[in-house]
């Protein structure tokens, strides 16, 4: 009886311990929350083998400090004077709440004060200072304020499309001691979003680093990292596989007119490239069929009377021989863009070739960018059949960082994944 008498009491401590202790306990949550963040990242996006420990120190350092005691002063110190009944309406029923007017224009003014004051003007200045003392191996804070003002405004509107929502609920439903926990926790829940999304991607650790919700971040979230090219020749072994070129005058109905006839005789168009060049129609297609079907497709496609203006070529596709080449064993995915001139894909292929990777998939086109300006766009997926370490992949990146300056690129995005490779 006496014991469960002190297991009770202990148990009542401890869950009354964040009421009763409310700055301790949020400023502990944040500093754990900010090191772990800063963990996950290093392990799972950069995939580190050792941890820097420095920089996680410094990291949670900034969680205790700014996260912890400055915003535990102003969400529950000064919002706590400033709205007095702020603490009443959150403890409040739901139907209590929606008849409260001037508690939800509280709220209100509390989300407006901290996401187009404190954030503006406090957080990411601070944030991005931290960062460049951390990230940096000669800080310069000028320098990573001159950053800020150029990524604020991007900064900013995706703050907002997760903050907003996430602080109404947490001024209008969260007990004063409970602010700063459920603070870290949406943050947490970000940066663990992120680091699953962009695990391997080693070129923008520097914009992941700490976890917080920026322009940058939430560019790459919703870019992800998608399945890595795979040939679906290779892929699939129990259908036949060809190719279709052709090339013709322009006219409306092209596209159609072929898929359909494809289709009907039992193919499949997986990979291809359809594209008007002046007053000619060029198609690239890799069909997939089941191999009692190829002859009679191939043949279907040659007496096509109405296709005939396309010149279609068809070409068989084999698979790779099994044991005469070599699994590849990592991938990168590269995206560049830059102002055309001759020699640009020459340059970036060359490169490529002198890692001993092979390209898997590329694609090149021509946009026309702010004033007129002709920007060459290459999109490509290579293979590795090495095996990197961080090394080898820390020295590939810096290899694309000087191939851009030499280039004069606006951009050129690396990203870095093991190829999972899957047959059927």
């Amino acid at each position: 009886m006496a014991l469960s008498t002190t297991f009770r009491t202990t148990c009542s401590r401890l869950t009354s311990f964040p009421a009763r202790n409310p700055f301790i306990f949020g400023v502990g949550v944040s500093c754990v929350k900010t090191s772990f963040s800063d963990l996950l990242v290093q392990k799972v996006v950069e995939r580190r083998e050792t941890i820097d420990w420095k920089r996680n120190a410094a990291f949670g350092c900034f969680g205790f400090f700014y996260l912890g005691m400055v915003q535990y002063g102003l969400y529950v110190t000064a919002f706590g004077r400033l709205f007095p009944s702020a603490a009443k309406f959150a403890a409040k029923p739901l139907k209590q709440k929606i008849k409260d007017t001037k508690g939800m224009f509280q709220v209100g003014l509390q989300v407006f004060l901290d996401q187009c004051v404190h954030h503006p003007f406090m957080y990411f200045p601070a944030f991005y200072c931290t960062k460049e003392l951390v990230m940096s191996e000669k800080p310069d804070l000028m320098n990573a304020l001159s950053k800020y003002g150029e990524n604020m405004k991007d900064d900013l509107l995706a703050l907002w499309k997760i903050w907003v929502p996430a602080m109404v609920l947490n001024f209008s439903f969260m007990p004063m001691y409970a602010r700063i926990p459920f603070a870290a926790g949406v943050s947490l829940i970000w940066t663990c979003i992120l680091s699953s999304m962009r695990g391997g991607d080693v070129v923008h650790e520097n914009e992941i680093a700490g976890g917080a919700i920026t322009g940058a971040t939430m560019s790459l979230l919703k870019e992800g990292f998608t399945e890595f090219f795979q040939s679906p020749v290779d892929l699939d072994k129990n259908m036949a596989h060809f190719s279709i070129s052709a090339s013709g005058l322009d006219r409306p109905g092209w596209v159609a007119l072929l898929s359909r006839a494809v289709a009907e005789d039992g193919g499949n168009v997986t990979h291809s490239k359809m594209v008007r060049l002046g007053q000619d129609f060029i198609i690239l297609m890799h069909v997939a069929v089941p191999p009692e079907k190829l002859r009679n497709l191939v043949k279907s496609l040659a007496q096509n009377k109405e296709l005939k203006p396309l010149n279609i070529q068809t070409t068989h596709l084999s698979r790779r021989s099994t044991g005469k080449f070599v699994q590849p064993r990592h991938g990168l995915r590269i995206h560049s863009i830059g102002e055309d001139r001759p020699g640009i894909l020459a340059s970036l292929s060359e490169a490529i070739n002198e890692k001993g990777m092979s390209i898997e998939n590329v694609s090149t086109e021509l946009r026309m960018g702010k004033n007129g300006r002709r920007n060459f766009v290459i999109d490509m997926e290579c293979t590795t059949c090495r095996e990197w370490d961080r090394d080898n992949i820390e020295e590939t990146t810096e290899d694309f960082a000087r191939l851009k300056k030499k280039l004069k690129l606006d951009i050129i995005d690396v990203r870095i994944a093991e190829v999972q490779v899957q047959m059927r």
